[in-house]
């Protein structure tokens, strides 16, 4: 990802010696992301991936660390924590949450088929259903970091600079509430990042979703709105029909959408539009200072919510 903490050969030499690893031989910073820090890191061992977590707590990073280590146990494809010397899966690295994972085969798409969205529809739904009784494993559930408080403050951060037409958009949309109905669906763990440059492909099959960091207690059917605004999308009419289609077959394979869920997709198409529009306007006209920075366009999240009803209907029918 971006890379906001820079780390030299030495601090990182140290870091190592609490994981079995053995000794480094180089690493490379990884341009493409938003939030945190992410390194390639060689040793004697073979290649991972290092993360320094910015903006998040020990325990906080903690628990996605033993989320992933559930979801290696329940056969969805991610990358595999690797457990400290001393137990637990995160170490301090620069004063900040950092943890190491294993490098996983494939690399993202830009371009998508309709197989590649059938298969990850059939893994987000497996996620799911495998995470629902996630809370009893002993695991707390975790509080969504992107929600209602964080898009009222993010709304008001960034109302300068809008023009009139977004300024009215954005109204329209926050009055909607669409967070407070989403919580009336049902919830499970859920990724709430999953756009295409978090699932790697090693060539036609999906070897890994990365990028656990928004993962939450959630709502379903609000996390695959998420990725149907990524995956679904083309840059012309807006909706590719084969596309969603795809998707939402392959996910409704596994989980059938209940008859509440069905109606309320227009407004968890919303919600994640409105969700994903903010944090792009925030890191336009707030980018945050960085060695390395990459940052995403906010105008097709605004596309979204500038569309008519219709377009968002009958998708899942």
């Amino acid at each position: 990802m971006s890379v906001f903490t820079s780390i030299d050969m030495p601090q990182l030499a140290a870091f190592l010696k609490n994981y079995p690893v053995g000794s480094p031989s180089g690493f490379t910073g990884i341009e493409a992301g938003i939030t945190n820090s992410n390194f390639y890191i060689d040793t004697e061992t073979g290649r991972y991936v290092l993360t320094i977590v910015e903006h998040e707590s020990f325990t906080d990073v903690e628990w996605f660390m033993q989320l992933l280590a559930y979801l290696n146990k329940n056969n969805i494809p991610c990358a595999a924590p690797l457990q400290s010397i001393s137990g637990g899966y995160t170490k301090p690295l620069a004063k900040k949450p950092a943890t190491i994972v294993q490098c996983l085969q494939g690399s993202d798409k830009t371009d998508v088929n309709t197989n590649d969205c059938f298969a990850l529809g059939q893994v987000l739904a497996h996620f799911h259903k495998s995470c629902q009784d996630y809370s009893q494993t002993g695991n707390k559930d975790r509080k969504d970091s992107r929600g209602t408080e964080w898009r009222t403050a993010t709304a008001e951060k960034v109302r300068n600079k809008l023009n009139t037409e977004e300024m009215d958009l954005l109204d329209h949309h926050m009055a909607a509430d669409y967070a407070t109905k989403m919580a009336l669906l049902p919830t499970s763990v859920i990724h709430a990042d999953l756009f295409k440059d978090n699932v790697l492909f090693d060539g036609d099959n999906i070897s890994g979703i990365i990028d656990f960091y928004y993962a939450c207690t959630g709502c379903m059917l609000y996390d695959l709105a998420i990725t149907f605004n990524d995956w679904c999308r083309d840059n012309t009419t807006g909706i590719d029909q084969q596309l969603a289609s795809a998707l939402l077959n392959g996910y409704q394979s596994i989980r059938p959408l209940e008859p509440v869920e069905h109606s309320s997709w227009p407004d968890a198409v919303r919600c994640a539009a409105l969700r994903f529009w903010l944090s792009r306007l925030d890191d336009l006209h707030f980018p945050p200072d960085a060695v390395t920075t990459y940052t995403k366009d906010p105008a097709p999240l605004q596309k979204i919510l500038s569309s008519r009803p219709p377009e968002l209907l009958d998708l899942t029918s």
